[in-house]
């Protein structure tokens, strides 16, 4: 039997979007921190722009895995 986690993205009430275990329990496991500026620019859009940023990083990486394998990432932000 594998162990699998169940997780969720919630927003909490001081705006962090973050990703934790779905009981809520403990630190969460990854934070967005959106800025009141981008907020403004982003309006509605920012919890779906917080989702896309969470996805990509596991989809892109081994972390979830649990590979000890790194994998290159470019180091191009946009």
């Amino acid at each position: 039997m594998s162990e699998t986690a169940i997780l969720e993205i919630v927003e909490l009430a001081d705006g962090e979007i973050v990703l934790r275990p779905a009981e809520g329990e403990g630190q969460p496991l990854l934070s967005i921190r959106i800025s009141d500026e981008a907020a403004d620019l982003l309006r509605h859009s920012r919890f779906e722009v917080a989702r896309e940023m969470i996805d990509h990083a596991i989809t892109r990486t081994t972390l979830w895995e649990g590979d000890e394998e790194e994998t290159e990432i470019p180091d191009t932000v946009h």
